[in-house]
Parts: structure tokens; sequence; C-alpha cells
């Protein structure tokens, strides 16, 4: 092959990656990704990681990490990708827990977070009032035309972050926000997430302040995560009121956006094949499967960025100390040497369970099993109450505002019943 030739296909992929960021790209991004994956790593996206403002902030140019293999030698080998994010840090965002930390300090930090984030916790104060919450929401939208997003998708997990951390239920359209903010998705001007970032960090210094007065004045306080993170003691050591804050602005803004675009993703299925609600609602146990595709083929979460601290090798490119690379898990999740038909929805794929939505290693998500949980929930109590569901996805939208994430801005549908 010429050295023309190879110029210009170097010239058309660096194209590709400039144009990532177009509005129809972030509504559907896999055929870019089917098109990278056949080339080693291209450098040059300026995005922006979670917290930071566009317009405000500067990107750091990163190479473009899509194969399975290259993303799993990203994620196995922390010691060479640091989590440590300079332009976060530098930002005005809070800076986030476990998610912006390497070891030694993000293994002790992970110790006392499971500690405090524990099965117990998760299940057994979180289930009965999830089901009681969303069952009174299902039935206030049953037989009416309804943006899902909006009126189901978007409450439930925000209003489980309140659950965990001991906040008033109204709160919930607040975290909302802040989270749509921060998470760099939704369409926010540069001056509204910047408002949006002090308003979420001033929030939770005033909710942490307050439970650390009453737990120093001896007054009963509420056995949630809130407490756990202040109480939480691993090997002699525990949290300070500044990562207590930090903890729970992490999970409002990990847990609160991310679940809301899956759980819009899941009713996506269905009504993309609507075979799929009879089919669930005759048995229960294809639901964890039926979940778990769609995490593979439909997972939110696009991309994370890494800082490299050695030189190394990512897919036949030389990848210098410094350098700042974007591995996209979404992109290895549709990876034909490692999913066969990848953008075909199949409930019977042996290794669905091997997608990289909730990461892998030392930094996979404390989270999923309950972004699990909160999926089986609605699905369940949507088959247990409604006899279909109607809606048509020509008339939904995909988010545009930014790479991070996958998943409806809008979602019509009716919740059909008897």
């Amino acid at each position: 092959m010429s050295s023309h030739v190879l110029e210009n296909s170097a010239d058309d992929l660096s194209l590709v990656v400039a144009n990532m960021l177009a509005p129809e790209c972030i509504q559907n991004p896999y055929p870019v990704y089917k098109k990278l994956r056949g080339q080693p790593p291209v450098n040059g996206l300026l995005d922006y990681p979670p917290g930071t403002v566009p317009g405000v902030d500067t990107p750091f140019p990163a190479w473009v990490i899509t194969r399975y293999a290259d993303v799993d030698y990203v994620l196995s080998n922390p010691d060479i990708f640091s989590s440590e994010d300079p332009m976060q840090a530098n930002s005005s965002a809070p800076s986030l827990m476990l998610v912006n930390h390497d070891k030694p300090r993000h293994t002790e930090l992970r110790n006392l977070a499971k500690m405090a984030f524990t099965p117990k916790r998760i299940h057994d104060n979180i289930v009965a009032r999830l089901r009681n919450d969303v069952s009174t929401i299902i039935d206030h939208n049953l037989g009416v035309t309804i943006d899902f997003m909006t009126e189901v998708a978007g409450v439930i997990p925000a209003m489980v972050m309140t659950y965990l951390m001991g906040l008033p239920k109204e709160d919930y359209k607040k975290l909302v926000r802040w989270a749509n903010a921060f998470m760099v998705s939704s369409d926010f001007t540069p001056e509204e997430r910047q408002s949006c970032n002090e308003e979420l960090f001033h929030y939770f210094v005033a909710k942490v302040g307050e439970r650390y007065h009453n737990i120093e004045a001896g007054n009963e306080v509420t056995d949630d995560l809130m407490t756990a993170f202040i109480t939480a003691e691993y090997e002699g050591n525990g949290l300070n009121k500044e990562e207590v804050i930090l903890f729970c602005i992490t999970l409002v803004v990990a847990g609160a956006e991310t679940t809301t675009y899956f759980l819009g993703n899941l009713m996506g299925v269905l009504l993309e094949d609507n075979s799929w609600f009879e089919r669930l609602k005759q048995d229960r146990s294809l639901i964890r499967p039926f979940m778990e595709e769609s995490l593979r083929r439909d997972g939110p979460p696009q991309r994370l960025f890494r800082c490299v601290t050695q030189d190394c090798d990512i897919g036949g490119q030389q990848i210098k100390s410094g350098d700042w690379v974007a591995f996209f898990m979404a992109a290895a999740n549709h990876d034909e040497s490692v999913f066969e038909n990848p953008e075909q929805f199949n409930i019977n794929r042996k290794n669905a369970n091997k997608h990289f939505t909730f990461g892998r290693g030392i930094h996979h998500c404390l989270g999923a099993p309950l972004a699990r949980i909160e999926g089986e929930i609605m699905l369940n109590m949507i088959l247990d109450k409604c006899t279909g569901v109607e809606g048509s996805l020509l008339n939904s939208s995909r988010q545009s505002g930014g790479l991070l994430a996958y998943g409806f801005s809008t979602l019509p549908l009716k919740l059909a019943s008897s």
C-alpha cells in the first residue's frame, strides 16, 4: 500500500474521531465504533470527563480505544493507566471518590466503601420501599401516553439515592438535574453546568454537616449510607468530612443518570420487539438475561479516560507516558471478535456477561447490583400491572448532549392496562 493511501486513511480516521461529538454520532455511535475497531487507536478525541464544563474547560487530546482486547488491557492494568484526572481535578466540579483514585489510596477507599455499601444495606433497606414506590409510579401512569424518561426512568434511580442517604424524598428532582449536568450528556449551558456543580457540592456540605452535628450531639440518626460513610473504619482508618461529602456526590452522579438510561433502554427493547413483553410476563426467569443483554448491547456508559504512566503498546500503536486515552466500553461490547452479531439482541448469548458496561477489575462499579435490582423491580412491576407497552421508537429520541452515555432523551409510550 502506498504512503499516500496510508496518509489518506489516517486523515479519514482523524476526521471520524473529530466528528464523534456530532449529535448524530452521540445518538448512534456504533457504526463509528465499528469503523474505528478495524484500525489501530487514533489520537485526537477532544471530549470531556464528568464534571468538566464544555466551553470553559479545555480537553486533552486522547487516543480512542475501541477493541475488546485493548479495552480489557486498559482496565486490567491500573498501574499503567492512571485514574487520577487532572482535567476533572482542575475544573469547577468536585472530584469523584474511587473513580479518580489510584492504588494504594483506591484500595483503602474501596474497602471503606464496601463496608458501608453492603448487600444488606442495598437489599434489605431498599427493596420493599422501592417496590412500593415503583408500584405507585406505575399506577399513576397506567393507560395514558407518557414520556417514560420523565415520568418513570428519571424518577426511580434518584429516588433510590434519597433512600440510601437519608435525604428528603422530594429532593430527587434536584438530584436528577445535578447528575445530568455533571455527566456532560444533557444539553446545558456552561453557566448552568457550573451552577449545578456548585449547588450539588453545597447541598451535600450542608446535609453531611448536619449529620455530623447530630452524631456528635448524641442524637439518634438513621442507619443509612451517609451515616455508614461517617462511621466506617478499615484497619483503623476512616473518611474525613470532605471525603464523605465527595462519596455522596459520587454516588449521585454515577448512579442516577446512568441507571435512568439503563431503565429507558430496557423499555426501548420492549418497543423494538413487542413479543418480549409476553415472553417476560410468562417467564420471569428471562428478566435477568434480558437485562444483561441490554447492558451489553445498549449499555449507557460509553467511555472513560485514563492518563498513561509509562510507554506502552495498545493494539499495535505506541502510546507515550503522559498521553491521554479514552477507552470505549460500549465499543468493546460490540466487538465482533467476542460477540457474534453484536447488534442483534440475543438473550441466549452465552458470553453476554463478559460486557464491560460496569467496568472490570479494581474499578468495577460498586453500584452494579443496585442498578440490576432497580431494573428487575421496574420490569416485574410493569409486567404485573400492564397488559402491554404501546408505542413506536420512531417517536423517541436519543440524547445528543455528550458522548458519555447512550440513552433516550424522550421515550413516549403507553403502559396499557385492561
